[in-house]
C-alpha cells in the first residue's frame, strides 16, 4: 500500500511539476460577401435604311443613315459591316438587286462625308472602341453608282456586327 501512495504522490508532484498552458479566449465574427453579375451586353439600333430614292440608271446618288450601338462601360469593342446579300466576293463589290437578281447597282457604304474610310469588307472595321454605357452615334453615307439600262426597283440588306 505504501508503493501505491508513493506512486500517487509522485504522479502529482509531476503533474505539479509540468509548466501549465494558458488556455486563450477566442471570439468569432462574419463578414457578408456579396456581388451581383450584370451581364455585358451590345445593343445595335439603326436610325433607318440607306435610301437612295429615285435615280437615272445614269447618274450616280448619295443618301444617308446612322446607326447607334450601346455597350456596357468600359467594355471594349469593334464595329464591322458584311458586304450585303448580293456582295460579290470576285469584285469585292457591293449591288442593289431586284427580286430576279437580273437587274443591279453598285453601291458603297462610307463612313466619313468624304468617302474615304469604307464599311463592309472592303473596309476595314472601326476598332479600339470603349463602350459607356450610352448609345453611341455611327453615319453610314452611301454612294449609288451609275448603271446605264438598269431600271426598276433593287435592294439589299447588310449587317452590322458589333464584336465585344
Amino acid at each position: 500500500m505504501i508503493i501505491k501512495k508513493c506512486i500517487l504522490a509522485a504522479s502529482v508532484l509531476l503533474m505539479a511539476a509540468l509548466p501549465m498552458q494558458a488556455q486563450a479566449a477566442v471570439a468569432t465574427g462574419q463578414i457578408n460577401v456579396t456581388a451581383t453579375t450584370v451581364a455585358t451586353t451590345a445593343l445595335v439600333t439603326v436610325a433607318g435604311p440607306v435610301a437612295f430614292g429615285a435615280s437615272f440608271d445614269t447618274a450616280t446618288a448619295a443618301a444617308t443613315s446612322s446607326f447607334s450601338v450601346t455597350v456596357s462601360n468600359t467594355l471594349p469593342y469593334s464595329i464591322a459591316m458584311d458586304g450585303g446579300a448580293n456582295f460579290n466576293v470576285g469584285t469585292n463589290k457591293s449591288f442593289l438587286k431586284d427580286v430576279g437578281g437580273l437587274n443591279a447597282r453598285e453601291y458603297i457604304l462610307y463612313q466619313d462625308v468624304a468617302n474615304t474610310l469604307i464599311w463592309g469588307p472592303a473596309g476595314t472595321a472601326v476598332t479600339g472602341l470603349t463602350g459607356t454605357g450610352i448609345a453611341q452615334a455611327y453615319n453610314v453615307f452611301g454612294s449609288l453608282l451609275a448603271a446605264p439600262g438598269t431600271t426598276g426597283a433593287v435592294s439589299d440588306v447588310v449587317t452590322i456586327t458589333v464584336t465585344y
